[in-house]
């Protein structure tokens, strides 16, 4: 999965008012590790409406999400309310490192960014 990752429909379809401001902003942790590894988890918090969160993800690693305990592949904008937890995960193909940034957008807000997580995740060597 290469370059920015946009179409599509997630959990609970796409959708979110204009100008719609997450505060604060979510902070997620740089993603390191091996096969699978993640993100720490964050509260959506600050809005009063739902709003449509998409990624971009540099690299050849595969990209998901986990919205509220479940876990989804990312297949492009998803809709998150206020009070949903919210983390990244990475796959790393084969046994090959994988390494870039994933670009979280709030499209609810001009498709503002909500965070830049980098990320290095090797493969399985086996």
């Amino acid at each position: 999965m290469a370059g920015a990752v946009l179409a599509g429909i997630g959990a609970g379809g796409a959708g979110g008012g204009a100008g719609v401001v997450v505060s604060p902003a979510p902070t997620w942790t740089p993603i390191y590790g091996f096969g699978t590894a993640s993100t720490n988890t964050q509260t959506i918090s600050g809005i009063s409406t739902g709003i449509t969160i998409s990624a971009g993800l540099t690299g050849t690693a595969g990209l998901s999400y986990t919205l509220n305990g479940t876990v989804y592949n990312y297949l492009g904008a998803f809709t998150s309310h206020a009070g949903d937890t919210l983390s990244w995960q990475v796959q790393a193909p084969g046994s090959s490192r994988v390494s870039g940034t994933i670009t979280v957008t709030n499209v609810s807000n001009g498709s503002a960014t909500l965070g830049a997580i980098v990320y290095s995740v090797a493969g399985s060597p086996f």
